[in-house]
């Protein structure tokens, strides 16, 4: 990795128990590895809480992207990639730093698991370009999954719902160097597997008040073929933010909160998916969507 210079109680509660009934299977995933964030979290060892278009992680939105959705709770630890310094804006040992995001997949109409056909599943992804972005919600979130299937949706996913929500995003017009339309500061090859602020201060949006974009990062894989990313990551610094606002004395988003991970085409068509960040000692425990798979897998 390159570094750049410059629902409420009871929806959590409900994918925590589905959480505890993965262990009790005996299934897990590998633990997260703080020191390596490469912009593929399936590499990286957060925890997989199944794919975006599955009954418990689709939320709402009609883009039919694909994407498995994974969440990470990490402690900055001294010479790591995450080690940043920045000023006042600096990364720290001991830090506690929350990560979403979502790594690219296919999967059928079956596999999602809602016994009607899902059009369209990733005809969206192509190399004119998505937004990716993360919603952090805190405690007092009430983001919930869709109980239909992907084409619409009905499931709560809008930043007002996060309980104080930290969102943060790519720019919209992300694209390969190659693309003639390519705008954006970034571009998708040129600056895969780099750890990159934000592009623009607007790109990080803090529903209850203003911080400085500096408490985010994100990175993300290219696929070649396809001239689009492969999978990516946001990084938010909580420790950071309780630094930035001291007398700050509402809620900020933690461990076992909510999270939306979103994919848009542009500022078009979008899919949301809902996680959860987990408890840094149990990042071995398998995601909601996860048990589907594991089901499939026993009837194959």
């Amino acid at each position: 990795m390159r570094l750049h210079p410059n629902t409420g109680e009871s929806q959590k509660t409900s994918l925590k128990c589905a959480l505890a009934g993965a262990l009790a299977l005996g299934i897990g995933c590998a633990a997260a590895n703080a020191a390596a964030v490469t912009g593929d979290p399936s590499i990286d060892g957060w925890t997989n809480f199944g794919n975006s278009l599955q009954p418990g992680v689709y939320v709402r939105g009609d883009a039919n992207f694909s994407f498995d959705v994974y969440t990470t709770a990490l402690t900055v630890t001294s010479g790591s990639d995450l080690e940043i310094d920045d000023g006042e804006f600096s990364w720290q040992a001991g830090d506690l730093v929350l990560g979403a995001g979502a790594k690219f997949t296919t999967i059928t109409s079956d596999e999602a698991g809602w016994g009607t056909p899902i059009t369209g599943i990733n005809g969206l992804l192509d190399p004119n370009g998505q937004k990716l972005q993360v919603k952090f919600g805190t405690s007092a979130a009430t983001w919930s999954p869709s109980t239909v299937a992907p084409g619409g949706g009905n499931g709560s996913g809008s930043g007002g719902d996060g309980g104080g929500t930290v969102l943060v995003r790519t720019s919209a017009y992300l694209k390969a160097s190659t693309h003639p339309e390519q705008v954006s500061d970034y571009t998708l090859d040129g600056d895969a597997g780099t750890l990159l602020p934000v592009e623009k201060p607007s790109h990080l949006e803090w529903y209850l008040g203003t911080i400085s974009d500096r408490v985010a990062r994100m990175i993300w894989t290219y696929d070649e073929d396809g001239k689009h990313a492969a999978a990516f990551e946001f990084l938010l610094n909580v420790s950071l933010m309780q630094r930035l606002v001291p007398d700050f004395d509402g809620l900020l988003p933690g461990v076992g909160d909510l999270v939306i991970v979103t994919v848009q085409d542009n500022d078009n068509k979008y899919t949301d998916a809902l996680a959860v960040v987990p408890e840094p000692a149990t990042l071995s425990l398998l995601g909601v969507g996860m048990l589907g798979l594991l089901r499939r897998r026993r009837q194959a």
